[in-house]
């Protein structure tokens, strides 16, 4: 019966996904070193972040009904690394002992959010159109439903029939672990209402369109180019692929550090702009940060801790927010021009975003 079920499971996502799920498990802020993927290097022209000779104060918070400062809380609670950037400046920086400044972990879905920045500069650059259907890049999907532009699909408004959970079975799961990926993308259908849902399979949808647009160049290549450099990046990173020279996971698989995260929240907060240099236009971060989910769509997640969603950014009141499975944050409140990182390898039982804000507010003065 046990060799039957796998064989039917291999069936439906594939011997090597299959072979991956069995050997490494569930995924972990680690995959990277266990992965194919692409290296991304330092910058050949770093730009050391300003750091404070005094650090900030962290506040005392309320967790499970007990007060206590959250410096303890980030050692008890899976943080791997907290960052604080106050108006371009680090004002607090905390690594877990076995984490270091340089140690890169995995981003889950914050990637989306780097992603979502990786395709405005390729908007800026000239690469995609934001006003043309998809089929522009990829006929195929177009043929099988896909008449979105990109936007449609940044803000997870497709009618894609990708489906999100944990089934083993499942298209998510799949993706995951597939080491054919452009295949299985081209495999989606787009057949239902367009509606928000939350969907990762969009992301890896616009990601072969940008690849389609890039020719020979990778998207590794190209976000090095466009971001990684210009941005300063001192620390390695790495992109995981499907499989050797194959496509970027690029919903979930980027690792960096917590201090060249940092970059791309304080790239939102200048508007696109670093170091003189427009590296994505101002619109396009105006537009990223817009609600895109009409309130009856929005009901499913009104529990949430946020209020809405843009291109790859949850949203509050007061800041956007990259998000991840495992305790992943990249909280930006641009009003404020404060950004905080919290990675971590779990969420620690905790509700990060309430806390997050406070943080940001006292940053700010």
């Amino acid at each position: 019966m046990a060799v039957l079920v796998v064989v039917v499971w291999a069936l439906a996502i594939g011997t090597v996904a299959v072979w991956r799920v069995i050997t490494h498990g569930t995924t972990t802020v680690w995959d990277h070193l266990e992965y194919p993927g692409r290296d991304l290097s330092p910058s050949p022209d770093p730009r050391p972040w300003v750091v404070a000779a005094t650090p900030m104060t962290l506040p005392v918070v309320e967790i499970s009904g007990e007060t206590m400062p959250l410096e303890s809380i980030l050692a008890e609670r899976d943080t791997l690394s907290f960052l604080v950037v106050s108006d371009g400046e680090i004002v607090y920086e905390w690594y877990a002992p076995d984490h270091g400044r340089e140690t890169p972990s995995m981003l889950f879905s914050v990637s989306k959010s780097v992603f979502s920045l990786m395709v405005g500069a390729a908007v800026h650059d000239g690469l995609l159109n934001t006003e043309d259907p998809l089929s522009t890049w990829v006929p195929e999907l177009g043929e099988r439903g896909f008449t979105d532009t990109i936007p449609n699909l940044l803000t997870m408004r497709s009618g894609s029939s990708y489906v999100e959970n944990d089934n083993p079975f499942g298209v998510h799961v799949e993706f995951n672990y597939t080491d054919e990926l452009e295949g299985d993308i081209l495999g989606l259908a787009a057949d239902g209402p367009r509606v928000f849902r939350y969907k990762s399979g969009d992301y890896a949808v616009v990601s072969l369109a940008l690849k389609r647009a890039l020719g020979t160049r990778t998207l590794t290549d190209y976000l090095t180019a466009a971001l990684w450099n210009p941005l300063g990046a001192e620390d390695d990173g790495k992109w995981s692929t499907d499989h050797e020279d194959g496509l970027e996971r690029v919903w979930c698989c980027l690792a960096m550090t917590a201090r060249e995260l940092a970059r791309f929240g304080q790239l939102v907060v200048n508007g696109g702009e670093w170091g003189g240099e427009q590296l994505i236009s101002p619109e396009w971060i105006a537009a990223s940060l817009e609600p895109a989910v009409p309130e009856d769509e929005w009901a499913a997640y009104a529990d949430s801790a946020f209020d809405n969603y843009g291109y790859g950014w949850w949203l509050t009141e007061s800041a956007a927010v990259g998000f991840g499975k495992d305790g992943q944050y990249l909280y930006v409140d641009p009003d404020r021009r404060v950004v905080v990182v919290r990675l971590g390898d779990s969420q620690g039982g905790i509700g990060w975003v309430e806390i997050l804000a406070r943080v940001a507010e006292m940053a700010a003065g």
